[in-house]
């Protein structure tokens, strides 16, 4: 996915973030834009971009999509570098947002959305769909968003 297609994904989403009143909109769709770009590169197999969006904080946690949960830095950083080391020329296809929204001291702010995906795991034969249903939670930190928390897991696609 080139950076016009992610950009015009997140400009579907200006009502829910002018919902956020207590956190500038620029500020979260800065935050968002840089998540879909580095999501967008961790399926090709590059995790810095991603690794790039964590808190160094001993409080960050992860639940992945490959399964098990890690704590910390250190731990998130290699899940994260884990990952990514399973995709091979993936390609992020599409964001559905479900919810945007901030916490009342403003120094919180989650998303929840589904990723849908284009992707080859290194093991398995061809390209394969994939549908992720993911939860971030970010922090301010320094006068930034910081991702501390990430929840993905395998979704199947609904039905009307």
């Amino acid at each position: 996915m080139t950076a016009a297609e992610w950009r015009s994904i997140v400009e579907g989403w200006d009502e829910q973030l002018k919902a956020l009143r207590l956190a500038p909109v620029q500020d979260i769709r800065t935050t968002l834009e840089m998540t879909l770009a580095a999501l967008s590169s961790l399926l090709t197999g590059d995790p810095v971009p991603f690794v790039g969006l964590w808190s160094r904080a001993d409080d960050v946690t992860v639940v992945g999509g490959f399964g098990g949960f890690e704590r910390g830095w250190q731990r998130v950083k290699a899940n994260t570098e884990s990952a990514a080391a399973r995709f091979v020329n993936g390609r992020l296809l599409d964001v559905e947002l479900v919810t945007l929204g901030a916490s009342a001291s403003g120094d919180l702010a989650f998303s929840v959305w589904i990723e849908r995906a284009e992707v080859s795991v290194a093991g398995r034969n061809g390209p394969a769909p994939l549908m992720v249903r993911a939860t971030h939670i970010f922090r301010r930190e320094d006068d930034s968003w910081r991702l501390i928390h990430r929840h993905g897991d395998q979704v199947a696609e609904r039905r009307s």
